[in-house]
Order: C-alpha cells, then sequence, then structure tokens
C-alpha cells in the first residue's frame, strides 16, 4: 500500500509540474509577443521609429534568454531553434540596420513564437 501512494504522489507532482510549466511558459511568450508588438513591422516605421525601438530589441533577446530553460523543457526543439534563430538574426538586423531581412526575422519570431505557444496549450492541436 506505501507504494502505491508513493506511485500517487510521484504521479502528481509530475503532473503539478507539466501543468505549472505549460502556464508558465505559456505566459513567458504571451509576454514576448506583446513586446514584439511595439516593434516597427514596416520599412516606414523601422526608418522613423528605429531610436525607440533598439531598447525593446535587447529587451526581447534578453528576456528570451532568460526564459529559454524553462521553454525547454515543454516544447519542441525544432520550434526552439526556429525561434532562438529568428531572435538573434532580428537583433543582428536591427543593429545593422537591414529593414528587409530584420522584417523577415521578426514575422519567423512571431510565428515561431505562435507555434510554440499553440504547442504548449492545453487543446486538440497541441495534442495531435
Amino acid at each position: 500500500m506505501k507504494s502505491f501512494v508513493v506511485a500517487l504522489i510521484l504521479i502528481a507532482s509530475v503532473f503539478t509540474f507539466v501543468i505549472l510549466n505549460s502556464f508558465y511558459t505559456i505566459s513567458a511568450i504571451d509576454e514576448m509577443l506583446a513586446l514584439s508588438e511595439n516593434l516597427p513591422k514596416t520599412a516606414e516605421d523601422f526608418h522613423r521609429n528605429r531610436d525607440t525601438a533598439a531598447p525593446v530589441v535587447a529587451q526581447l533577446s534578453t528576456f528570451w534568454d532568460q526564459k529559454f530553460p524553462f521553454i525547454v523543457f515543454m516544447s519542441g526543439y525544432g520550434n526552439i531553434d526556429r525561434c532562438d534563430a529568428a531572435i538573434r538574426t532580428l537583433a543582428v538586423h536591427f543593429q545593422n540596420g537591414n529593414t528587409s531581412d530584420y522584417l523577415v526575422a521578426l514575422s519567423e519570431f512571431r510565428d515561431g513564437l505562435k507555434r510554440l505557444r499553440i504547442l504548449e496549450g492545453w487543446h486538440p492541436e497541441s495534442i495531435f
């Protein structure tokens, strides 16, 4: 009977960890998506708002680096690698003033985050 109770406690602990980490990951992804909303989305915006967007790019990159170890627990490496490469590319092209490649990287990063969010959520698409 003791081993049954211990097994139940272990299973409950694992489920609790998975659920809490999922909620934490979803909230981190939502925060990154909200931050990325403040970045320029067109070439005109890029040139007009480049100075005000620079701190947001740095903050987004730092935030990704801080949350990366927690996101890795639950998500597939394909989408994580895609987001990781996109945020690095986004930052470099932003610093270099390369508008077209920056916009592509921003789109890839946001799309990768949206896919990660779908995979982390509790709905049929994340299971099948």
